[in-house]
């Protein structure tokens, strides 16, 4: 049965208790003069003819309950939407490619209503476009693993490995959330869109799993 802990719901597996942590904030970011936080997308790698795209999310925080040393694994949910290409676009012109998709823990404070791809506040930039992915901005190691979209992939959630990023939050380091990339961003295909916590149907939203031991 769940139960609210600080605000986040917690489930007793009767091996430890999974938290899930829920949505803050989430935005993509493709131009350095527009906010795309309204929008009920999150999206990711470039479509050709459109500058590239990669994208925020942030989640709550675990709470103090589960310490770091107590997190087994947490896990993050994105829902799949499809990849995108204009109608008038021929299939050979931007084809579904595979896109391989990691992320990293990103390092500095933003606001999803006012981040761009060059600003990540007013007046505070970000060291390069779309994150500097070297330790400035965000870490230069991704989190473990990388998650493929293969063509014709189906709708629905598509797990993400982010149990080194809980495990620093719930150490101390700030949870400015996560940046989510494609390794193959530029390379002319379709891009890959997801779900954002701005979509209507809140059932898509993005969420964190994680599993606390007991002991």
């Amino acid at each position: 049965m769940a139960v609210s802990e600080c605000g986040v719901m917690t489930f007793d597996t009767g091996a430890g208790k999974v938290y899930k942590l829920s949505v803050t904030q989430a935005v993509w970011l493709e131009s350095g003069s527009v906010n795309y936080n309204s929008y009920e997308y999150l999206i990711v790698s470039r479509h050709p003819g459109n500058p590239n795209k990669r994208s925020l999310v942030q989640f709550e925080d675990l709470p103090s309950s589960c310490p770091s040393s107590n997190v087994i694994s947490a896990k993050m949910y994105l829902y799949y939407e499809y990849s995108h290409k204009a109608s008038f676009d021929s299939v050979k012109s931007v084809p579904f490619i595979p896109r391989h998709l990691q992320v990293h823990l990103v390092k500095k404070p933003w606001v999803e209503s006012q981040t761009t791809s060059t600003m990540r506040l007013p007046g505070n930039p970000w060291s390069s476009r779309w994150l500097a992915l070297d330790g400035t901005d965000a870490e230069a190691t991704p989190q473990q693993g990388t998650v493929t979209i293969f063509p014709h992939r189906p709708k629905g959630f598509v797990e993400f490995d982010v149990t080194n990023a809980v495990k620093a939050w719930s150490s101390g380091v700030p949870n400015n959330g996560l940046v989510i990339r494609a390794t193959n961003e530029l390379d002319a295909g379709r891009d890959t869109r997801f779900a954002s916590n701005a979509n209507s149907d809140t059932s898509k939203h993005a969420f964190v799993l994680v599993h606390c031991s007991d002991e």
